[in-house]
């Protein structure tokens, strides 16, 4: 049955009402029913879905859809002769690990409907629940009542092409000004291709600036947002790892977006021998124009605020020229 919230408003007669069939019945008007129909409305009118196959042979077929590469997209089913999608309520990473794994996968995790493509046709599946030793997403527990459920709640998932932890953790930085500077990415999980990063992105509350010991944070705002899968979240490390993915981490990306993927500015030097020299560029005189500094092995710049006559009298004297 399909209940009146899917079903479009007829208009005419509207003939039975208080339909009740006991299963046996070859048609409808044998079932009990009640012909005065004076109390019900087009709003209520009541549709089905009726099975292309009822055979138990080879249903249960899972296939990923309109996705960015063929491990992650939107979980579809094929279940009594039809292609449909499954609900996102109470689907979670250990009914996306036994999906993935009936698809060939090691293992996988769920993505939300907000990153997932709508899908359309029938949703099959709702309150998928499993424990995680069921070899088909079939095996685990779950409803066909879909009455609360749309295609704005389709599920997705997203497969690992490895679950070994040889070579894993592997990170670049990218779209950055320079080779130290710009998007931070990491390797994780596996790609089929020779070396695919996969963005790494943070809450930035999570985030310590000095967690890399060598190096600063770059916030979201400064940082070309990336594409692909959204990694690691949460990120909190005490300083003494020797990488990344030996501090503690979150996969559950939710409520993250390339909007918020970090970038690092690593330092090319810590040494303080040398450290702080200044020079003066692009005025229309030596002794006059843009301030800058060698820090961390780097020349930069000095940002204005606060930076006053005192302070330029400081710079000065250090770049030897006179001073009162």
């Amino acid at each position: 049955m399909h209940p009146a919230s899917l079903v479009t408003d007829g208009k005419g007669a509207i003939w039975l009402n208080e339909v009740h069939c006991s299963g046996s019945e070859s048609k409808l008007l044998n079932c009990a029913y009640n012909d005065d129909s004076t109390n019900c409305r087009h709003n209520e009118d009541v549709g089905i879905h009726c099975f292309l196959s009822c055979s138990t042979e080879d249903q249960g077929g899972l296939r990923i859809s309109a996705g960015i590469a063929v491990n992650q997209g939107r979980l579809e089913i094929n279940y009594k002769g039809e292609w449909g999608t499954i609900c996102y309520k109470n689907f979670d990473n250990v009914d996306a690990e036994v999906a993935c794994k009936q698809l060939g996968y090691c293992s996988g995790i769920m993505h939300p409907p907000r990153i997932t493509h709508n899908g359309d046709g029938v949703v099959w599946l709702n309150d998928v629940t499993c424990s995680g030793s069921e070899s088909r997403l079939l095996n685990c527990s779950f409803d066909i009542n879909i009455e609360q459920c749309s295609h704005h709640d389709d599920v997705g998932v997203h497969c690992f092409l490895s679950c070994s932890p040889e070579n894993e953790g592997g990170l670049r930085i990218s779209a950055g000004i320079a080779a130290n500077q710009g998007r931070l990415e990491i390797n994780y999980k596996g790609n089929g291709e020779q070396f695919v990063i996969k963005t790494l992105i943070m809450l930035m509350q999570k985030w310590h600036a000095n967690s890399l010991g060598i190096g600063i944070m770059h916030p979201p705002r400064i940082t070309h947002n990336g594409n692909g899968v959204v990694w690691l979240n949460d990120v909190t490390c005490s300083g003494s790892e020797g990488r990344l993915l030996n501090c503690s981490f979150d996969i559950n990306i939710e409520q993250c977006s390339h909007l918020d993927d970090v970038g690092v500015h690593c330092f090319l030097s810590c040494s303080p021998e040398n450290e702080g020299s200044l020079r003066i560029t692009s005025g229309f005189a030596v002794n006059q124009g843009r301030l800058e500094i060698n820090y961390k092995g780097e020349w930069g710049t000095v940002c204005g605020r606060d930076f006053e006559n005192v302070d330029a009298e400081v710079a000065c004297k250090q770049l030897g020229y006179w001073y009162v």
